[in-house]
């Protein structure tokens, strides 16, 4: 039988891997150590990351996510089991890229944090909720995202810190972009079958280095990155090669902070998107 749980802390970030056997554990029956952390069998944890105001009064939703597994890659497609749901009348959700693809937990950072941003608006209020269900793994999660004060995030930049997001360009967008909410690359990149594909970005930042992450974000097949993972230099363009192994529709999350283990500070990163036709 499924187990429903709200997951509404970030402090999954903490979680370390051990190595150890990998038979699920029903989360009722957890404690949050280590130990929970399998190969393979476990959920994908829905998280919600946090919120930032924007200038012209809306409100920025932002959602990441926790695979429990250390080496399972889960593919959940949209519908009954990956889906959102909100309480403000009105609101269109149809056009937000909710993840399908969730690779391993990262090694060094353990969290993918927001993956995915949601924009509300100015009267969308403490009362209202954004509900993100997950269900893999046979555990069906939820978690409700909300403008509440201590979930407020500095974005895209915190004074506190003296830490501000990288710019980044893509060829053909009207404008550079900084930040969680991020940029899409402004066309539909056609490709085939296990045909190789590039993908580039321009990054700017104050350090003289920024990390880059490149993740399967959403489609049915596999994703082969030549590069997924690196430092590079700041001011320059940076690019990565891919293969995709089955027909459908993909999109690639591009993300990049000045170094990994900042996003425990949950600022300043920036995510882009790229969304690709796949054919035989």
């Amino acid at each position: 039988m499924s187990r429903r749980l709200v997951i509404c802390a970030p402090f999954f970030a903490l979680l370390l891997s051990t190595g150890a056997l990998a038979q699920q554990i029903e989360l009722s029956n957890q404690i949050w150590s280590a130990e929970i952390i399998r190969t393979k069998g476990q959920p994908v944890i829905p998280l919600f990351d946090g919120w930032f105001p924007n200038e012209d009064g809306s409100s920025t939703i932002c959602f990441g996510f926790f695979n429990m597994n250390s080496q399972e890659a889960l593919n959940v497609p949209l519908g009954e089991s990956n889906y959102l749901e909100t309480d403000y009348p009105g609101l269109d959700l149809s056009g937000v890229m909710l993840p399908t693809h969730f690779d391993p937990l990262p090694p060094r950072y353990r969290h993918v944090f927001c993956a995915f941003s949601i924009n509300v608006p100015a009267d969308f209020d403490s009362g209202n909720r954004i509900t993100w269900y997950l269900n893999s793994n046979r555990q069906e999660l939820k978690v409700p995202g909300k403008v509440i004060a201590p979930y407020v995030l500095d974005e895209p930049s915190s004074n506190g810190r003296g830490d501000v997001a990288p710019l980044v360009t893509l060829e053909g967008a009207p404008k550079a972009i900084r930040g969680r909410a991020g940029i899409q690359y402004p066309q539909l990149i056609q490709a085939k079958v296990n045909e190789p594909i590039t993908l580039s970005a321009h990054i700017e930042h104050a350090d003289i280095e920024v990390w880059v992450g490149w993740s399967h974000h959403s489609g049915p097949g596999s994703v082969e990155f030549s590069n997924k993972e690196y430092m590079t230099e700041s001011g320059s363009s940076t690019s990565t090669q891919l293969q995709i192994s089955e027909a459908g529709e993909y999109v690639i999350r591009m993300q990049t902070i000045d170094d990994v283990a900042a996003f425990e500070f949950y600022c300043c990163h920036t995510n882009a998107y790229f969304s690709i036709q796949v054919d035989d």
